[in-house]
């Protein structure tokens, strides 16, 4: 006959395990595209500090100051990252005016940026450094990679602005709330991105110039 114990010690342990982190798939995409992201920008970045030593070394790099507008649009940035934040906090605590209103904001400085970078990338024409240089221009190559690392992370803040209007259209037919914030979160995590992708460009292009 066996003891309470030696039955207990027959019997197999069971252990349960723990729950496993679940990460909505669309969310899981968002990062694998930032992810991605960021490896393109960091070969950019590679690449430009590769051509301006040998540049530099030739005698066929141009040293310019970055136009005044790309300064506006870091002030820019970082204020719509601002709103933005509060606006997912608006939905968050159901406040669904204020939610708009921090949405529709931070789309508006959204454009703001994307016309700022518009006006730099006409300055830097205007004083000779095009987007394609003359075969016989010196140097031009320089310019050429700050316009590849500015419009590619154009083309992002775009997207961007793609999912502020999209959320702030359903903001409006109340799709926007406590209860359902996958959209606003993304939306969120991708305009944070964005934001501090250009912060660091900038820090860059302005200290390796």
């Amino acid at each position: 006959m066996l003891t309470p114990m030696q039955n207990s010690e027959s019997r197999p342990l069971k252990f349960q395990p723990k729950e496993a982190f679940r990460m909505n798939p669309r969310e899981f995409v968002l990062w694998l595209l930032i992810v991605a992201s960021i490896m393109l920008f960091a070969a950019f970045t590679s690449a430009y500090i590769l051509h301006r030593k040998d540049g530099l070394a030739n005698n066929q790099w141009i040293q310019f100051d970055l136009p005044v507008q790309f300064t506006s649009s870091l002030i820019i940035a970082a204020l719509s990252s601002v709103f933005m934040l509060l606006s997912f906090r608006a939905a968050k605590n159901d406040e669904i005016s204020r939610n708009r209103s921090f949405l529709a904001i931070t789309l508006v400085l959204g454009i703001a940026f994307c016309l700022l970078q518009y006006s730099g990338w006409k300055y830097l024409t205007s004083i000779g450094l095009p987007f394609v240089p003359q075969e016989d221009m010196v140097g031009g190559i320089s310019a050429s990679f700050l316009y590849v690392v500015t419009v590619f992370h154009f083309l992002h803040v775009i997207g961007g602005l793609l999912l502020l209007t999209i959320a702030l259209f359903r903001s409006f037919r109340l799709q926007v709330h406590r209860k359902d914030l996958l959209f606003i979160r993304i939306t969120n995590t991708y305009w944070h991105f964005v934001g501090v992708l250009w912060i660091y460009l900038f820090l860059f292009l302005y200290f390796a110039r």
